[in-house]
């Protein structure tokens, strides 16, 4: 037996990952991405209970952000799996080499923004200066655990509820939807900041419309804040 056929019989024996149906959504279901919308706004807000300008952090401030948060994500979960907008998690859905090309194509895109930036003489843009200032008031375990984990709820909003339940049936509309509010919810404010924003949220629906993976994009969205993050305090 030859690797090549040794290789197919390994595959054949490896467990199928469940497809995810697509169930017919209703003008009822599609308005529950209220309640995801709400969701997030208050994961947003929570952030808040903690901040301290003197640098003087309450441990039990940040156990309640801690207990609010894993509670807005679990709700948030939930809701996707009762709508059939997501499968159960699985670690097959992680596939290594899809994420590194995704991570990959990030980089790529924050070069080409790079390049974009000096040309137009732009230092940064408004939305990463914010998240700057914002590390100043928070204790770091906090401000780690909101930009990280922002891509949770950004893809749940932005690429998986538009496809799966409000656009389920214009897959085109929902591409375009979701590339668009990405962008404007990060607020760019001239032509460096939009081009840096538009080619992130380019990539992100690119690789949805191409996998229909939600554990796959938050990986790489998961993976890029990560980088945003380590780069943050080394500069810091």
């Amino acid at each position: 037996m030859n690797y090549l056929e040794i290789a197919k019989n390994k595959a054949k024996q490896q467990p199928q990952l469940s497809t995810l149906e697509i169930h017919d959504q209703t003008w009822k279901t599609r308005l529950t991405f209220i309640w995801a919308l709400v969701l997030w706004q208050i994961s947003s807000a929570l952030p808040a209970i903690t901040s301290n300008h003197q640098g003087h952090f309450e441990l039990w401030k940040i156990g309640l952000f801690l207990i609010l948060f894993v509670a807005c994500v679990w709700l948030s979960y939930i809701w996707a799996l009762n709508y059939y907008l997501i499968p159960k998690i699985n670690w097959r859905y992680f596939q290594l080499g899809k994420i590194v090309a995704g991570f990959g194509l990030m980089f790529v895109s924050a070069l080409i923004s790079s390049v974009i930036m000096m040309l137009t003489g732009t230092n940064g843009t408004e939305n990463q200066e914010l998240l700057n200032n914002i590390g100043k008031v928070l204790p770091p375990l906090v401000f780690v655990i909101m930009a990280t984990s922002a891509g949770f709820f950004e893809e749940l909003i932005f690429r998986v509820s538009l496809f799966e339940l409000v656009f389920n049936k214009w897959p085109k509309v929902a591409a375009v939807f979701a590339w668009a509010l990405f962008t404007a919810a990060h607020s760019p404010t001239d032509f460096a900041s939009f081009m840096t924003y538009g080619l992130m949220s380019l990539v992100l629906t690119g690789l949805y419309v191409k996998y229909r993976n939600f554990y796959l994009n938050l990986s790489v969205h998961f993976l890029w804040n990560a980088f945003g993050m380590v780069s943050y305090f080394l500069i810091k």
